[in-house]
């Protein structure tokens, strides 16, 4: 398992049981990895379609494609 699906299973893990996402903060921490590298994730998880960002004036939201 990558980096990607590493921070996707913990994004959508975390949003199914507490209905929010996790910062990226939080997801580096509990992964162990460097914030940039969860951010780098989520671009690719974005370019690939398992993610729709949303961004809304105060409040960005994750949406999990599949």
């Amino acid at each position: 398992m990558d980096i990607a699906d590493k921070v996707y299973s913990f994004m959508k893990s975390s949003n199914d049981k507490n209905r929010f996402v996790p910062t990226v903060q939080q997801v580096a921490e509990e992964l162990n990895i460097a914030e940039h590298e969860v951010n780098v994730a989520i671009e690719q998880l974005k370019e690939s379609g398992r993610i729709k960002i949303v961004d809304i004036p105060r409040k960005t939201t994750i949406e999990f494609v599949n």
